[in-house]
């Protein structure tokens, strides 16, 4: 998700916070569910399920490949985050 997060930030999450398209959201992987991925919310399709979008597009598995995502992988939206020391050199 360059240039938004780095390799070693570390995020905030809100599991209540109602979603919208937009939002960058943590959730789980829709087949591989001991992974997680971080990706923003660019539509919902009428059954609630998000199409979740990496901000680079051309290095990133998201919806496009993988389907759209059921809100209960939705673990929450990022409300913040903190620069890993590595990211600030």
């Amino acid at each position: 998700m360059l240039p938004i997060l780095q390799e070693g930030d570390e995020v905030f999450v809100d599991p209540r916070a109602s979603l919208q398209q937009g939002d960058i959201v943590v959730a789980r992987h829709p087949y591989r569910l001991d992974s997680i991925w971080i990706k923003r919310i660019s539509a919902f399709d009428d059954a609630g399920r998000a199409m979740l979008e990496g901000v680079n597009s051309a290095e990133s598995t998201d919806s496009r490949t993988q389907g759209m995502v059921p809100p209960d992988l939705i673990v929450g939206k990022v409300t913040s985050r903190i620069r890993s020391l590595n990211s600030m050199a």
